[in-house]
C-alpha cells in the first residue's frame, strides 16, 4: 500500500493533501501548529501530525516505510529542510524517494527592493525614514528590534508571539491568522510608509495583482 509522509502547512502542502484525499492515497502530514492542522482537509486517508519534529523524530517516523517523503515546507524554513534531508539520509532512503516541492517564482515588482534575508533588510532600513510595517513573523522580531519605536509588526495570533514582540520593544502589535484579505492588509498598513515582507506565495498575499 502506497503511503506518503508530507511536511508543511504551506499552500503547496495543503494542495498535495487534498489530492491525496481525492485519489485515495494514504498520507501522514506534519505541521507545526494546530492552526496549520485546521487548514488541512479531513479525510480517512489523511493523518495529521502536529508539532515540531527533530531529526530523531523524523527518523522514527520514517521507520513506517513510506513510499516517498514530500518536503513542502516554506522556502525560508531552511532548518526543517536540513533536518528532513539528514533524517532521510540516516534512514537509507534514496534521493528519488525524497521530493522537495519547489515554488514557481512570482512576477516581480520593479519598484520593490529584494534582499536575501532579514539581516540585509535591517541593514537597508537603517538608511530610511518613516513608519515601518513588518510582516515577516515573530521569528524575525529580534532582527528588527532596533526599529521597534517606528514600526508596527503583525504576527500569528498566539500569546507567545505577542510577548516575544513586546520583549523586543514593539508596542504597535497586530495579531491575526492569515492568509489576509486585501481589505485587511490595507487596514493594517494604514499610516505606514515602508512594508517589510517575505515571499509567502499567492495565498499569503505576496503575488502582484494583474493591475499592479
Amino acid at each position: 500500500m502506497k503511503k506518503l509522509l508530507i511536511f508543511g502547512g504551506t499552500t503547496e502542502g495543503r494542495i498535495i493533501a487534498e489530492r491525496c484525499a481525492a485519489k485515495g492515497i494514504y498520507a501522514d502530514i506534519c505541521v507545526t501548529t494546530e492552526y496549520g492542522s485546521d487548514l488541512l482537509p479531513s479525510s480517512p486517508y489523511l493523518k495529521k501530525l502536529v508539532g515540531t519534529k527533530s531529526i530523531d523524530d523524523i527518523v522514527k517516523l520514517l521507520g513506517n516505510g513510506y513510499t516517498a517523503v514530500v518536503d513542502a515546507t516554506h522556502p525560508y524554513a531552511e532548518n526543517i529542510t536540513a533536518n528532513i534531508r539528514e533524517a532521510v539520509a540516516r534512514s537509507g532512503y534514496s534521493e528519488k524517494r525524497y521530493i522537495r516541492v519547489k515554488r514557481e517564482p512570482e512576477k516581480r515588482d520593479e519598484t520593490a527592493v529584494y534582499l536575501e534575508n532579514a539581516g540585509q533588510a535591517a541593514d537597508y532600513l537603517r538608511n530610511t525614514e518613516g513608519k515601518i510595517f513588518i510582516a515577516t513573523g515573530s521569528k524575525e522580531a529580534a532582527v528588527f528590534s532596533c526599529f521597534a519605536d517606528r514600526s508596527r509588526i503583525r504576527v500569528y495570533d498566539n500569546p507567545e508571539n505577542a510577548e516575544k514582540c513586546r520583549s523586543c520593544g514593539f508596542t504597535d502589535i497586530i495579531t491575526g491568522k492569515g492568509p489576509f484579505s486585501e481589505y485587511e492588509n490595507i487596514r493594517d498598513f494604514e499610516g505606514c510608509d515602508i512594508l517589510v515582507t517575505k515571499d509567502s506565495g499567492k495565498a499569503g498575499g505576496f503575488a502582484l495583482r494583474d493591475n499592479t
